[in-house]
């Protein structure tokens, strides 16, 4: 959600030009809304191999739209994050911050991670602890 009023091309209201989104990422802060992208967390491909191929489709537009599991960011670092867990790729900053959403978003939805990820995961937020 922009911290500002957004400007929309149109009046038709359907494509937001610029507002003010601060990257969790980064830390930066993003204004041209062409920059941003709305990243999923946990990635819907994640995702799909690790339990969400056997949820309904109700279920799977639930977790797709899950306001929990969306944040704006810059557009070059969700590219580079692709479909990627942690144990892949983790932001140049709120590295812990992240671990931690992506591990409550996984739990929520009671995916299945390798068990590999999952003590990568809980090293990792234990570290974050200490």
């Amino acid at each position: 959600m922009s911290s500002t009023p957004v400007r929309f091309a149109t009046d038709r209201r359907c494509r937001v030009v610029t507002g003010r989104w601060i990257s969790p990422f980064s830390g930066n802060v993003i204004q041209n809304a062409s920059e941003a992208d709305i990243d999923h967390v946990v990635p819907l491909k994640w995702a799909w191999d690790r339990g969400a191929n056997h949820w309904s489709d109700a279920n799977r537009e639930r977790f797709a739209n899950d306001p929990v599991n969306l944040l704006p960011v810059e557009a070059s670092l969700n590219r580079s994050k692709g479909a990627k867990g942690p144990t892949e790729w983790l932001p140049p900053s709120g590295q812990c911050s992240y671990v931690a959403r992506f591990s409550r978003i996984m739990k929520k939805y009671q995916l299945e991670p390798r068990p590999s990820e999952t003590v990568w995961i809980q090293d990792f937020l234990q570290r974050c602890r200490s």
